[in-house]
């Protein structure tokens, strides 16, 4: 989907959602959040040549191959977690969208433990720790 297409169904779904949320609120909402989804889900799509160009990248590199995981799953929780946090705000539900942002941030920090762990083996060794 290239990004004419996305923006139109962007637009539509915001004239959509706009237009009904005088005469019911729950189905403007619902038509906001299908709009994005159909727009993320496009996005999605397209990330495979992102993932080829960055595996390409680190195989290039004499960077561990196991941090492309790290960096997808990072990324992905980033995503997810700016989506279902404006869908939160779009529905009037700042302390619930608070909350997801808190626990995405947690969970990028769990995810790339492994390579904190790494960092960290790196620097003492070079400081002669154990």
């Amino acid at each position: 989907m290239n990004i004419l297409a996305v923006s139109c169904v962007a637009v539509t779904a915001a004239v959509l959602s706009l237009s009904l949320r005088r005469y019911n609120a729950e189905i403007s909402i619902a038509i906001a959040v299908t709009g994005s989804v159909i727009v993320f889900t496009a996005l999605l799509l397209n990330l495979s040549s992102v993932y080829e160009t960055v595996k390409s990248l680190f195989d290039s590199s004499s960077v561990s191959s196991k941090y492309i995981g790290i960096l997808i799953k990072a990324v992905g929780i980033c995503f997810l977690t700016e989506f279902a946090s404006d869908c939160c705000l779009d529905a009037g539900q700042r302390a619930l969208s608070n909350n997801i942002i808190i626990a995405g941030k947690v969970l990028v920090v769990v995810t790339a433990i492994p390579m904190y762990r790494d960092v960290l083996d790196c620097a003492l060794s070079l400081t002669g720790g154990s």
